[in-house]
């Protein structure tokens, strides 16, 4: 395993931060080893059955990171994040766009060499769900 290790600042969104190091890194596999810092926003999807519509929640206040969680990969991101309210209150739910970084969010990624993380539409779920497969060289043909 590789680490990669960030920091933040003030004003950033975390989730589009994500997909942008994501991407400029190349991570194919990737993982959320640490994530800690705070937002004056957060913008979550929250938790909800299969089938049913999605709900969101938005919380514009003074918000600690105390766990982030999730995989990343060239099909996209599946992050959870749990927060702390000033009287010790936790929310949690999906990361969505639209959680700004307060005075910092520091991050460790670990990436995985010999690992592909993909995203197929699982009709079960309505969802895009993760695919791991070897990591495929340059000239192999896609995996299906």
């Amino acid at each position: 395993m590789r680490a990669h290790a960030f920091r933040l600042t003030p004003g950033t969104d975390l989730r589009a931060e994500l997909e942008r190091l994501t991407q400029t890194h190349a991570l194919r596999a990737a993982c959320i080893l640490s994530g800690v810092g705070s937002l004056t926003r957060a913008h979550l999807r929250m938790p909800g059955a299969a089938g049913d519509p999605e709900a969101f929640a938005t919380f514009v206040e003074p918000l600690e990171i105390v766990s982030l969680a999730g995989t990343l990969g060239p099909d996209g991101l599946h992050v959870h994040i749990s927060l702390a309210r000033a009287d010790g209150a936790c929310v949690g739910g999906h990361l969505a766009p639209g959680c700004i970084v307060n005075t910092t969010a520091e991050l460790v990624i670990g990436e995985l060499p010999d690992t592909e993380f993909r995203r197929r539409l699982d009709p079960a779920t309505g969802y895009a769900e993760l695919s791991v497969q070897p990591r495929r060289s340059e000239g192999d043909p896609p995996a299906s």
